[in-house]
């Protein structure tokens, strides 16, 4: 009869993850053929040998997840990992780890059975680049510079200043540096400082008590005691009041505040975001705005791109919003022809993305015919495409020679060309198009 640690090792054996068993010592018992495939060692290297053999540093950095399994943990742990193979190529793992019961001698046995899922998480990752930062719709180098700021300043509880024109999407960056930071599990306040007059706004950013003024029947909590814990984002904090300034600065210096109509001190722990589409550092210099609450909001100032500054995200916050917009209307709008997306592409988007954003619902309720024609643009974008008579302007920015001989230079690459001359590839068509330029060979 075949003994059973026979039948134990053809079973381990015919599986396709790598699978080891150790013992309480850690020591490994067992090592099947995937094993050898998948970490490269033999197993006449490891049997006999600790764990540590395989994983190294990669994984064995103290009390690890197969340690704390060996310590008589009854719950079976899954995790992923990277992991080094024995010629030091790293691969990524998904471990699953669980203890056996040796019947014959009741001792205990840890079982290992590693999958590698290195093209997995190649594939999840690429995936997550395609898409969208926190519902931020953009790839461009600014964009990607500006993300590249949001994580490495959201961590710290520094305050943020946000400062670009109106339509930027302050308010998406807030909520991007909020979700990337510590404070993710706690709430995100916003107040929006223009909406409120004075009187409102100290009772809103504060609270108030009963009777404090005409209205308040009862205690109030204010929005810095609200976002106790989490974040606060003020926006439009160029348009606070100088009284209202005073008081936030006394808030962002003793972390405490005063309830409208009360003299007792509240304490409250919070992350402070604030953005402006107004010159903060004009404002001081003419008097409008104090100068030491400026540098205590002044601590990372971040600068949003206006959408001129990144035309090439224009094609993708096209597609977004005909989607969003597809998506609660009966009406079909399928795409934009190259003309209209052309005629996006030259427009300098004064209201930035807003302004996109509003222009695409707009030609999606005149769009007759499943898919945007230049004709479904409001009427600003069709004139100032047009010349006098109604007759198509040609675009003289760039001359036909000079057209022509980037082209020859890039081997008829439009993509490359268009990034030479400085426009989209989409602009470049259209140039094209106007100038008679045939496709190059």
């Amino acid at each position: 009869m075949q003994p059973a640690t026979d039948h134990m090792s053809t079973a381990l054996n015919v599986l396709k993850e790598a699978v080891f068993v150790y013992d309480q010592d850690m020591v490994i018992k067992r090592f099947n053929r995937a094993a050898e495939k998948i970490t490269g060692f033999s197993k006449a290297e490891v049997i006999g040998q600790k764990c540590v053999t395989l994983f190294k540093e990669s994984i064995c950095l103290g009390n690890c997840d197969l340690c704390m399994v060996a310590k008589k943990n009854p719950k079976l742990i899954r995790f992923e990992s990277p992991f080094y193979r024995k010629d030091t190529q790293k691969r990524f793992g998904e471990f699953n780890v669980g203890l056996l019961n040796r019947e014959h001698d009741g001792q205990l046995e840890v079982l290992v059975a590693l999958t590698d899922i290195t093209e997995v998480v190649a594939l999840r990752d690429a995936l997550k680049e395609s898409t969208s930062f926190h519902k931020m719709i953009g790839h461009s180098r600014p964009m990607n510079v500006l993300y590249e700021m949001v994580k490495n300043t959201a961590y710290f509880d520094s305050t943020v200043l946000l400062q670009g024109e109106t339509g930027t999407g302050k308010e998406l960056i807030a909520q991007a540096i909020h979700l990337e930071s510590p404070r993710r599990h706690q709430k995100l306040v916003k107040v929006n400082c223009a909406s409120f007059s004075d009187s409102l706004l100290e009772s809103e950013l504060f609270g108030h008590t009963r009777g404090a003024f005409t209205g308040a029947v009862k205690d109030r909590m204010g929005r810095f005691e609200e976002g106790d814990g989490g974040t606060v984002f003020l926006d439009e904090v160029g348009d606070l009041s100088l009284n209202i300034q005073v008081k936030l600065l006394r808030v962002l210096q003793e972390k405490e505040i005063e309830r409208v109509g009360e003299n007792r001190t509240r304490k409250t722990d919070f992350r402070l975001v604030v953005a402006s589409n107004k010159n903060l550092e004009e404002e001081v210099s003419k008097g409008h705005f104090r100068k030491d609450l400026f540098y205590r909001l002044n601590v990372i100032p971040i600068r949003i791109p206006s959408l001129r500054e990144r035309k090439s995200d224009i094609p993708n916050l096209v597609n977004h919003f005909i989607k969003n917009w597809r998506g609660r209307s009966r009406k079909e709008v399928s795409g934009i022809s190259d003309i209209a997306l052309g005629q996006l592409m030259d427009y300098d988007w004064l209201g930035n993305v807003r302004e996109l954003e509003n222009t695409i619902e707009h030609a999606c309720v005149k769009c007759m015919n499943g898919r945007i024609q230049a004709q479904d643009l409001p009427f600003y974008l069709i004139k100032g495409a047009l010349g006098e008579g109604g007759t198509r302007k040609p675009r003289q920015k760039f001359s036909k020679e000079r057209i022509l001989d980037v082209l020859t230079q890039v081997g008829g690459n439009k993509s490359e060309a268009a990034r030479q001359l400085g426009c989209h590839r989409i602009t470049l068509w259209r140039k094209m198009q106007d100038l008679g330029i045939a496709s190059p060979l």
